[in-house]
C-alpha cells in the first residue's frame, strides 16, 4: 500500500471513529431526553405512581437493543437462536481470557515469591 493510500484509509478511520462517537453522544443525549419526556407524560396524566419507578434510560436503551436484535433476525426464531448462541459464546470465550489474563500476574507473583 502507498502511503498516499495508508494516509487516506487512516483518515477515513479517523473520520468514521469521530462520527460514530458523535452519534453515541446524541444517542445517548436522546435517550436522556426521552426518559425525561416519557416521564413528565406520564406525570402529567397522574399515572408515573402507578410505575414501580420512572422510565430510565437503562430502561430504553434496552427497548433499543431489543428493537435492533429484532431487526437482526427478522422474526426467524432460529436465527435468533444461532445468533444468541455466538454471542454467548464470544462472551464466555473473552470472559475465560480476561480470567487467565487475572490470574497470570498473580501467579508471576508466587512465581516471584
Amino acid at each position: 500500500m502507498t502511503q498516499q493510500n495508508e494516509q487516506q484509509r487512516n483518515r477515513m478511520l479517523s473520520l468514521l471513529r469521530e462520527g460514530e462517537r458523535r452519534m453515541l453522544v446524541q444517542l445517548a443525549g436522546l435517550l436522556r431526553t426521552s426518559a425525561d419526556e416519557i416521564n413528565a407524560e406520564l406525570e402529567k396524566e397522574e399515572l408515573l405512581a402507578t410505575l414501580d419507578q420512572p422510565v430510565t434510560v437503562e430502561y430504553l436503551n434496552g427497548v433499543v437493543q431489543h428493537h435492533l436484535f429484532e431487526r437482526l433476525h427478522k422474526g426467524d426464531m432460529v436465527a435468533a437462536q444461532r445468533m444468541l448462541n455466538q454471542y454467548q459464546s464470544k462472551l464466555e470465550a473473552l470472559l475465560a481470557q480476561e480470567s487467565a489474563e487475572a490470574e497470570a500476574p498473580a501467579e508471576e507473583v508466587k512465581a516471584q515469591a
